[in-house]
């Protein structure tokens, strides 16, 4: 691949033409924090009634057409039966969360490095996954992240710090970077538990901006802290986010019934008429996260 700083900047240049296409709706994209999710909210915002129908409907579409995408479907089922992959995988978040510290990154720049990481993955064909090279697909996938969320973001060399076992030379991270993009067809916009989000606020009627913050709060924690878990991956990301939504209702000691009720509004809402086992699944592995303590500081 060429090795052109002229070519990088054009490929950079699209990425930022792509970005712009892609959060031309604030409500439809996952790129927008939650925090200003709630914000619309709290100020009467966002699309209701039929727009709001569809903007879901073509959620639910694109999710059902990723999630059974045979390729990751494949992945997906190949992790549990390759440890040493599965580990990989956890070390190259776990090392991805650190630096999203570091920076303050945003919880959804997280998600979406993982993401490209996951979806990297289930395209390419190689017998074996060397260390350095897991590494190298991490440094790049964090980097495309956060220079399609973030506003400021370091270079490729203050990006490689928190104890990665490899270092690249930024020439090296751009030719992974290229890789990446081009593997998943510029397709940088997925659906994640957070594009589901604003519909979900939508129907909780939470009636302070307290209760909402205190809800975004838990509901990135959960997300953070179940990444990691290839277990997850068998889930749609609408069935995640409605078990992390009534799992962090339960912190927020909401009672019973109360909860019942939004569970059931979540499950009309999400059409989960052919997934509501999925979602008790999902439902008790996010519950065994919380008792295991499993939960991390959001960025």
């Amino acid at each position: 691949m060429c090795d052109s700083p002229n070519l990088h900047c054009n490929e950079q240049h699209r990425i930022m033409e792509e970005q712009t296409k892609e959060q031309s709706d604030p409500e439809s994209s996952p790129f927008m924090h939650c925090q200003f999710m709630i914000q619309e909210k709290l100020a009467g915002g966002g699309g209701g009634g039929g727009e709001d129908e569809l903007e879901l409907q073509g959620l639910l579409s694109r999710e059902e057409r990723a999630h059974s995408e045979p390729l990751f479907c494949s992945y997906r089922d190949r992790l549990p039966e390759d440890p040493a992959l599965d580990q990989a995988r956890r070390e190259a978040i776990k090392w991805t969360h650190r630096v999203c510290r570091r920076y303050a990154f945003s919880c959804i720049t997280e998600v979406l490095s993982v993401d490209y990481f996951d979806r990297l993955h289930a395209n390419i064909q190689v017998a074996e996954m060397k260390p350095w090279m897991v590494q190298l697909v991490a440094t790049a996938c964090l980097s495309l992240a956060a220079k399609v969320n973030e506003i400021h973001f370091p270079t490729l060399s203050a990006l490689q710090v928190e104890g990665p076992n490899y270092v690249f030379e930024p020439k090296t991270v751009q030719r992974m970077e290229l890789l990446v993009l081009s593997t998943l067809e510029w397709r940088m916009n997925p659906i994640t538990p957070f594009s589901f989000l604003n519909h979900i606020i939508g129907r909780l009627h939470f009636r302070t901006s307290s209760q909402m913050d205190q809800f975004s709060t838990l509901f990135e924690l959960s997300l953070l802290s179940l990444i990691s878990d290839s277990r997850f991956l068998h889930h749609r990301p609408s069935v995640i986010a409605a078990a992390m939504t009534c799992r962090s209702m339960e912190k927020m000691r909401y009672e019973g019934s109360q909860i019942g009720c939004y569970r059931d509004a979540l499950r009309d809402t999400l059409k989960w008429s052919e997934a509501g086992g999925m979602f008790e699944e999902c439902y008790e592995l996010v519950g065994e996260l919380q008792c295991k303590g499993a939960y991390v500081n959001c960025p």
